[in-house]
Formats: C-alpha cells, sequence, structure tokens
C-alpha cells in the first residue's frame, strides 16, 4: 500500500485540472493469471475503488471514459491485453453530499490515471486524426425510442433493488443493447466495442432512454471505400441482421459511414507495476 504523488497527474497532463489521486493503493497481478475469473469492477459511495482480474487495456480504457475495444486507444503492448490485475484503492475522502453519478464517476477516472501514471509508468498523448466513422444520426422515419422512467437529476447513486442505473448500458452483438436509462452517447460508446471503426452520436437527441435491442452477426471489415451494409451482406452469419438493420429497424437510428475528426489516445510508455 502506498500514497500516490502528484507526478501521476503531472505525467499524464492533467495539471490545471483537479488535482486528485487516491490515498492508498495496492496493484497486484491477478493470482494464476486469472483467465476463468469474471472480470469486476465497483466504487463505493465512500470512495473504495475494487477492480478484479482486469486487463491493463481495460484499465486504461476504463480510465479515459473509452470502449472497451476502442479503436481509439493505440499503442498497448501485448502484455496490456494478456496479464491480468487486481486493484485495491482508497479516495483520500469521499465525494461530497448531493454529488451526482456522473461527477463521481468522472473524479474516480482522474484518480485512477493518476495510478496508472504512477503504478504502471503510463504517458500517454491525445491527437486529433481524420479517420472512417460511423455516424449515428436519426433514420428518415424518425427515431423509435421509449424515454426512461427517469430523469438526469434523479439518477440514484447506484442500483437500487430495482437495478435501474443511469448510463450503464450492458449487452452486445450477441443479445442486444439494454439499458433502463441511457442517452444516445452510451448507446454508441457500447456499439464502438463491436465495430470496425468508431461510432460517433450525432443524432441531437438528448435526455435518458429505455434501450432495448436484440442481438445482430458480427460485422466484417468494410474495404476501403465501400458503403456499410444495410441487410444481411457483408456480414459472417448471413442467419442473423446487421447492426445497422437493428438499429434503423428498432431504434430508427441510423449508422452512416463518413469521415470525421476523432480524438486519438496513443501510449508512449508504458510498464509492468513493481510490488506494492
Amino acid at each position: 500500500m502506498m500514497r500516490l504523488a502528484l507526478a501521476g497527474l503531472m505525467a499524464l497532463g492533467l495539471l490545471g485540472q483537479e488535482r486528485i489521486s487516491f490515498e492508498v493503493a495496492s496493484v497486484k497481478p491477478t493470482a494464476n493469471g486469472g483467465d476463468m475469473r469474471p472480470m469486476r469492477q465497483a466504487y463505493s459511495p465512500g470512495g473504495q475503488l475494487t477492480i478484479t482480474n482486469m486487463p491493463l487495456y481495460w484499465l486504461i480504457a476504463t480510465a479515459y471514459d473509452l470502449p472497451f475495444q476502442s479503436k481509439r486507444l493505440t499503442g498497448a503492448p501485448a502484455w496490456a491485453y494478456s496479464e491480468r490485475f487486481d486493484i485495491q484503492a482508497i479516495a483520500p475522502e469521499p465525494p461530497a453530499a448531493g454529488t451526482s453519478a456522473a461527477a463521481r464517476e468522472a473524479r474516480t477516472r482522474l484518480m485512477l490515471r493518476a495510478l496508472l501514471a504512477e503504478r504502471f509508468g503510463l504517458v500517454i498523448r491525445r491527437e486529433m486524426r481524420d479517420l472512417p466513422v460511423y455516424a449515428m444520426v436519426a433514420a428518415k422515419g424518425g427515431p423509435k425510442l421509449t424515454r426512461a422512467v427517469i430523469d438526469e437529476k434523479d439518477c440514484p447513486e447506484r442500483p437500487g433493488d430495482s437495478g435501474l442505473y443511469c448510463h450503464h448500458p450492458d449487452g452486445g452483438m450477441q443479445s442486444g443493447i439494454h439499458g433502463a436509462a441511457i442517452d444516445m452517447n452510451d448507446v454508441a460508446s457500447l456499439l464502438e466495442s463491436w465495430m470496425d471503426r468508431p461510432v460517433l452520436d450525432q443524432t441531437g437527441i438528448k435526455g435518458l432512454y429505455n434501450v432495448r435491442t436484440t442481438g445482430w452477426a458480427p460485422l466484417t471489415a468494410l474495404a476501403p471505400g465501400q458503403n456499410a451494409p444495410t441487410g444481411t451482406e457483408n456480414i459472417a452469419d448471413p442467419e442473423k441482421p446487421s447492426v445497422f438493420r437493428v438499429f434503423e429497424e428498432q431504434l430508427g437510428l441510423k449508422l452512416e459511414p463518413k469521415k470525421a475528426q476523432v480524438e486519438i489516445y496513443v501510449i508512449g510508455r508504458v510498464q509492468r507495476p513493481g510490488e506494492n
């Protein structure tokens, strides 16, 4: 266990933002490789972060609020995908009463960035690149979305008995996207992990929605200049609909291929952590 230094924030270029790091933190390789254990992450209202069996790549994606298989995070060594870690960390003080769930999670990400810089020597830079993307927009017939039963201001700090928790979609390619109170940026972010290019929310749709879709077939990479399919062509399983059809028919949203300026996160340096 150790106190994390401000040097972690300096390495990440976060001076000028809130200067905050975990008070104490333990970082250990997961016993026996951990591959058969489920990955878990929990942050208590009191300020304790517990991460179990998570690859470094996912830790970095979590710290920078990126999809877990994002094409916007590059430069990671092979071991960052295969070796897994357990983390126990405690914030210097709990969030102030009345702090929103979004603000608490943003604060946790800042502390996790400091931890990665301090313990893994992570140096990361951001740059803008002109890349192929999918722009998520309203389809011609308009969106087919159901409003959530809760507004942003009423989002609970953590899931209750009902399981309602804002901005936490789950699911994916096999089961579809599910979320009782999520916005369009949440949808685009989760979807990106199963796509061959970044997904940008350009719907202009605000607020929280109850989103439920069915699963879709794996998407094969598009050739340069090739248009995205709208039915079952160019997918690995022709017995299932494409994600393009699922989104248009079930959500009234279209995924348009285009080029756009995208922020890329490039890992310049990272190393295995030393002993606690």
